[in-house]
């Protein structure tokens, strides 16, 4: 006896779960507005995206408010980080610091790096909201062939959005998304 094939999703699943990525964008968007939140804002749209992704719905959004406010706090040191390597390679392109090109380009290399370990710490979090952010990043920092499959997503991204920088809320849902579906597949 043959098996039926599986059932396929039709376009009106595809648009909602589109409209729920983009949804999810523009919270993100602006609950990272004061610069400040961005950490917590972001890792909150992975827990909705996390939550979309596998219930197929998007999540309540009480639990969501409740992870937004209590990651406050502990994306600080995050955001310090990112801060302080933004602080470097401006220094290192400006020529306000010795090396020239062959610095800049490690640097530039080492940032890009970075960013996918950020990434794969997203995903982390998005997956178990009550992992400590210090525990996610170092599960991330394990995983380097993840972290730089999802350095150049980011890149990609980076450069749609400089491309049409309207699409940021857009690009970050659907970034998150993407971050989602590479680390199921890469990062067991």
């Amino acid at each position: 006896m043959e098996e039926p094939p599986p059932v396929r999703a039709d376009w009106r699943d595809r648009l909602t779960l589109a409209t729920d990525l983009a949804l999810i964008g523009i919270a993100v968007t602006v609950l990272a507005l004061p610069l400040v939140t961005a950490p917590a804002a972001l890792v909150t749209g992975s827990a909705a995206v996390h939550g979309r992704y596998r219930g197929g719905r998007l999540p309540s959004w009480r639990p969501m408010l409740r992870q937004y406010l209590r990651g406050i706090l502990p994306g600080l040191p995050a955001l310090l980080a990112a801060s302080a390597l933004l602080i470097d390679l401006t220094a290192v392109r400006n020529g306000w610091v010795p090396g020239g090109r062959p610095l800049l380009a490690i640097t530039v290399v080492a940032a890009v790096y970075l960013s996918g370990v950020a990434a794969l710490t997203l995903v982390a979090l998005g997956r178990s909201p009550d992992l400590p952010w210090r525990a996610a990043a170092r599960w991330s920092w394990d995983r380097p062939k993840c972290a730089t499959t999802l350095a150049a997503t980011g890149l990609i991204a980076l450069l749609l959005t400089l491309t049409v920088p309207v699409t940021l809320p857009l690009v970050i849902g659907f970034h998150l998304f993407a971050l989602h579906m590479i680390a199921d597949r890469l990062a067991r």
